[in-house]
């Protein structure tokens, strides 16, 4: 059932997945592959089923898409799909961060492949800080 419970958090979330697992007593590489693997499952469906909601959220109403400005899309422009892969999961859940690529025109083969190393890197430095700040705590008590 903990592996489940971790897999789940990490379909959402891997801000929460990581001390989720650790917090259950589950080995480290297990805390990492279920929270990579989870995250990696939305962020591919969130890709795949992506054209369709981009469109009709671009396409509101029947009018055509206004024009694109703000913080985030000027992110979008300095950055593109490598940056916004590799940064996305720090601010904002995978999916999440796939969705409003698609939305801001992405192509999805080279976003994936980004999302996933985002996806990837950020569990990584979150299984480490969780077994730094794991390691702490026992030193303490």
């Amino acid at each position: 059932m903990p592996l489940l419970v971790v897999f789940a958090v990490g379909f959402v979330e891997i801000w929460f997945a990581v001390p989720t697992g650790l917090a259950l007593g589950l080995p480290w590489p297990v805390v990492w592959c279920l929270t990579a693997s989870g995250s990696l499952v939305s962020t591919t469906i969130v890709a795949f089923g992506g054209d369709a909601l981009r469109y009709r959220l671009t396409h509101r109403g029947g009018k055509e898409p206004t024009q694109r400005k703000g913080r985030i899309y000027e992110v979008w422009l300095r950055y593109g799909v490598p940056g916004w892969g590799l940064v996305s999961p720090l601010f904002m859940t995978p999916p999440m961060g796939t969705g409003v690529a698609l939305l801001l025109g992405a192509q999805r083969r080279p976003l994936i492949m980004w999302m996933f190393a985002g996806v990837l890197l950020w569990t990584t430095i979150l299984v480490a800080a969780g077994l730094i700040g794991l390691g702490i705590i026992e030193t303490i008590h």
